[in-house]
């Protein structure tokens, strides 16, 4: 009985969401004679990859399918709903104002398909599916081994699909239905409605340590205190006219970055710049430069000099995230009850 409610329910307001979405094409004049709006769901994750990427070359090799596929994907659609899509600017392929509207339309529909897809599975007791988890590159190697085991035992048929990189930010790729969770920091610059979109669950506060290269005089110092936790902070202007290796800011992150050094009213005037936040930490150690590293770090590293901060600016809280009113299902939630019981046995900050 309880299945019976759910799937009309569920049914419900997909039919109400199409609906609505052919309502909205019509008052904007996108019709065609005879034709369909409805899109299958390797077409829609085509556009919005080509709308998150901005680019279509950056899209084609994501997706492993060439350019003039997807630009002719875009001419058919833009002839379909009679309206431009995306337009040029800058030198990005951004969205039009119609064509945000059709993106938009298209996230809420995967949404829905999604939630559906989700409840039936729980309603079945089904032990198949798919989880779609965003984590930085970074922190992986430091999260997945605890908590893939035993979620594997409990889960073996449940898919895990692992995004470690994101043009746009894990929380927007959540927001829009494409990650089911994902690990954040509660400082990244968000816009409002993105945030408001999420559920937030705190799980540990984290700072920022320096590493010095193992050639430096400071690094023969930390040799007499093997445990970083110990060893007399540090003061950044001593170091202002060092390399500093660090990877390229992203917007979300600028303000956050920008908060650690205001203390010491300095930027690093030498810098070596970085796509992959895990190769830091190798060019440190060879000697390279200097750099400010979260300290998990320093926790997944039983080796390198780090040092905490006199004048510490840098403290964040890591979050998992997962979108306010989708379905989450018991596997879900028991990947997050994962996350949390670790988090109390300090599983992720063994020395």
């Amino acid at each position: 009985m309880q299945e019976n409610v759910t799937v009309q329910r569920k049914l419900r307001c997909i039919f109400l969401f199409y609906y609505d979405m052919m309502e909205i094409l019509k008052r904007l004049d996108l019709s065609k004679k005879g034709g369909s709006y409805m899109l299958n769901e390797r077409k829609m994750d085509y556009l919005l990859k080509i709308a998150e990427t901005q680019s279509i070359t950056n899209a084609a090799k994501e997706l492993y399918v060439s350019q003039p596929a997807l630009s002719q994907l875009i001419t058919s659609l833009e002839k379909t709903y009679n309206t431009k899509i995306f337009e040029y600017k800058g030198g990005k392929l951004v969205p039009t104002y119609t064509g945000e509207i059709i993106l938009e339309t298209f996230q809420k529909q995967k949404f829905l398909e999604n939630s559906l897809q989700r409840a039936l599975d729980d309603a079945r007791e089904s032990k198949t599916g798919r989880i779609a988890i965003g984590i930085s590159s970074g922190r992986a190697p430091m999260f997945l081994p605890i908590i893939l085991p035993d979620f594997q035992k409990k889960y073996p048929n449940i898919q895990l699909t692992i995004n470690t990189r994101s043009h746009e930010g894990f929380e927007s790729m959540v927001s829009a239905g494409n990650l089911d969770l994902a690990f954040v920091m509660d400082k990244a610059d968000v816009p409002s409605d993105v945030r408001q979109s999420l559920t937030y669950i705190p799980l540990f506060d984290y700072y920022c340590l320096l590493a010095a290269p193992p050639t430096h005089p400071v690094a023969r110092e930390a040799e007499k205190e093997p445990d970083w936790r110990l060893r007399p902070p540090v003061d950044l202007n001593d170091f202002q006219n060092e390399v500093f290796i660090k990877t390229i800011t992203l917007d979300r992150h600028r303000s956050w970055e920008e908060s650690i050094y205001s203390p010491y009213h300095f930027q690093p005037k030498n810098t070596i710049l970085l796509t992959e936040e895990a190769a830091v930490f190798n060019l440190v150690q060879a000697g390279l430069g200097f750099a400010l590293l979260q300290d998990y770090v320093a926790f997944s590293h039983h080796h390198g000099a780090f040092f905490r901060l006199k004048r510490d600016n840098s403290k964040a809280t890591l979050c998992v995230i997962y979108r306010k009113n989708f379905y989450i299902t018991e596997a879900m939630r028991y990947f997050i009850d994962l996350v949390k019981e670790h988090t109390e046995k300090e599983s992720f900050f063994k020395f």
